[in-house]
């Protein structure tokens, strides 16, 4: 009868969610539990008959938590367990993304840090190369705070039953785990566990414990912490932001959903006759369940957005398969597709380029492999083995010409910048990101310039907004192509697909710059390769012309042979033969440009908003 009225519940529940799609705001899935030896570890968390099976505790923490439904005990510190749910759980900017539930009550709080991990290959389990993150509570940079705490509890002698539990451990510490008179099982080491010895990693927290004569006091922490505060008690409290996730090493890590969440007991601490202090976790609450992950680029009439599919520049030739911009080595030349007008510029004698070129190239091997130095003839490729679009369609390659940007007193003097062919400003949204294979090679394992990557190192990809005058910043947003900061390698990462660069703390915009930064560098700037690749690039249509370009180099425009000197990006350049024959006619993108032809008598007409300048 039981059998019957479980398969008629499951199948009851299985319709109910086809019939309502709705996603559940609770626990769906223990994966692991892994406790530390406690009071209550063989006795209530799991009981007696699920203790001798690693898979009865696993099925006896299943009970307890799926759908909330009652608590798990984790022993002492860094005792886990860790559970999924039937959708990620999406960071809502903002917003409180989650609670975590405990039996916590006045003066009775034992703190545990949670933890949360995205499932990156979508095989609905943690995998050893999918890293952790802690999501960072109100006590996470105390001086009293121990960060990569480690520590070994050891299995009692079996002829000593309902003996404490000895630890060591990684600061030269050592105790026990006292076995408290109320706790009646034989030992409070797990009992499932083969191994004599269990070793936990993580942040351990000061304890919270003071005393009164018997009475002992556990105050809550502010707030971040499971099993701290109250259920009942508010969002700010219980609640946990997806926004909080620190790496090993403290630095910040964005992600825009989870799909595991992560629990252990935070504290080391006896507080007398209640024994240990032990995390006892009730639950996650999905804030959002129906929430779904931002898609990027935002879509709607007030945003413009990058297509590299239909350009200005390409309308008469577009690119063939496995090709770039065939003027990319072409002086006075320049990109130009909807409104963005990206900066492009050659030298030596036509054998050097920088600002930005167009590619569909599908390779992204290793040009650099084995010694050799194969990249100049192959520097048009990205990791993702084509732009946004999918592998050969068309993407933007980058390449940073640092040596000049240290110099430029404006931003059109710099080599990668992008502005507007329309003379408005516009609200910085976002760009897609990729690395070209000369800098993530370079990173990953060296070569002729640059040394392989190693912890602490990174490789950066920074934008600046400018004002209309080209030297007023109005914000400024970084994105880690490489980021080795970690001391968990585990989290490293190397950019190798699309990914999302919010733009948004550039504000308001004339230009947009892009420049680099290298933790590997040498007397003459970085030795990582600087390249990078965009797409999608999207700003927001702010209904208001650019304030006027204040500068006012186009007054003071002049030709030294055959170079004109101190114009205004954006500026129109028109140059004329002698009997009247137009010979070109574009978009200065820089402050300087190169005459086409050999004559030496010309009309040149130089437009701006404001001002028209002649020539001879």
């Amino acid at each position: 009868m039981n059998k019957i009225t479980l398969s008629f519940i499951t199948i009851t529940l299985f319709f109910s969610s086809l019939i309502y799609g709705a996603n559940s705001e609770k626990i769906t899935r223990v994966i692991e539990y892994k406790p530390a030896p406690g009071q209550h570890i063989n006795r209530l968390f799991p009981t007696p008959v699920y203790s001798t099976r690693a898979d009865s505790a696993l099925l006896f923490a299943s009970n307890s938590l799926v759908n909330n439904k009652t608590m798990l005990g984790l022993g002492a510190f860094g005792g886990y367990v860790v559970v999924g749910f039937d959708h990620p759980i999406v960071n809502v900017p903002g917003e409180y993304d989650f609670k975590a539930l405990g039996n916590a009550f006045t003066n009775s709080a034992e703190p545990g840090i949670v933890m949360v991990c995205k499932d990156l290959n979508k095989n609905g389990v943690p995998d050893a190369d999918e890293p952790w993150y802690e999501l960072a509570g109100s006590d996470y940079s105390k001086a009293t705070t121990i960060h990569n705490y480690q520590i070994t509890y050891y299995r009692p002698n079996p002829d000593k039953q309902k003996s404490n539990i000895v630890w060591k451990d990684n600061q030269g510490n050592q105790g026990v785990v006292t076995h408290i008179s109320y706790a009646t099982q034989a030992t409070m080491y797990p009992l499932w566990m083969a191994e004599d010895s269990i070793s936990f990693k993580g942040t351990r927290l000061a304890g919270n414990g003071t005393v009164s004569g018997s009475t002992w006091s556990l105050p809550a922490l502010d707030w971040g912490y499971a099993d701290n505060q109250a259920n009942t008690a508010s969002v700010d409290k219980t609640g946990f932001k997806i926004e909080w996730a620190v790496d090993a090493s403290g630095n910040p890590v964005h992600l825009n959903e989870i799909d595991f969440v992560k629990v252990y007991t935070a504290m080391v601490q006896e507080a007398g006759w209640l024994g240990e202090t032990s995390t006892e976790f009730a639950g996650i609450v999905d804030l959002h369940p129906e929430a779904t992950a931002t898609v990027y680029p935002p879509t709607g009439d007030n945003y413009i957005t990058l297509d590299l599919q239909n350009t200005t520049t390409l309308a008469a030739s577009p690119l063939a398969a496995e090709s770039h911009w065939s003027n990319t080595y072409v002086e006075n030349t320049y990109l130009e597709s909807q409104k963005f007008i990206f900066s492009h510029r050659t030298g030596w004698g036509g054998t050097y380029w920088d600002g930005f070129t167009i590619s569909n190239h599908t390779d992204n091997a290793n040009f650099g492999a084995n010694g050799s130095d194969g990249w100049v003839a192959n520097q048009w490729g990205s990791m993702a083995q084509g732009g946004y679009n999918g592998t050969g369609s068309n993407f933007i390659v980058g390449s940073w010409g640092f040596f000049s940007d240290y110099a430029a007193g404006n931003v059109t003097e710099t080599s990668n910048y992008v502005m507007f062919n329309d003379g408005k400003s516009y609200k910085a949204t976002g760009v897609y990101v990729n690395n070209a294979p000369w800098a993530y090679y370079s990173c990953k394992y060296g070569d002729t310039f640059a040394r392989k990557f190693a912890q602490g190192d990174h490789l950066k990809l920074i934008a600046k907004g400018y004002a209309a005058d080209g030297t007023t910043t109005t914000g400024t947003a970084e994105y880690y192509l490489a980021d080795y900061r970690s001391s968990d390698s585990v989290q490293w990462r190397l950019n190798k697909q699309w990914e999302w660069f919010d733009l948004s703390a550039l504000g308001t915009v004339s230009y947009i710059q892009f420049t680099m930064a290298s933790t590997d560098t040498g007397d003459y700037g970085m030795n990582t390769a600087a390249y990078f690749c965009l797409d999608k690039l999207t700003v927001e249509k702010t209904d208001s012309p650019s304030t006027g370009n204040t500068n006012t180099t186009v007054n003071k425009a002049y030709r030294s042979g055959n170079r004109l000197y101190n114009l205004t990006a954006g500026d129109n350049v028109e140059i004329y033969q002698m009997n009247g024959a137009i010979i070109y006619t574009g978009k200065a993108t820089h402050t300087e440009m190169e005459i086409p032809g050999n004559e030496k008598l010309y009309i040149i007409k130089i437009k701006s908003d404001n001002n028209i300048q002649i020539l001879r």
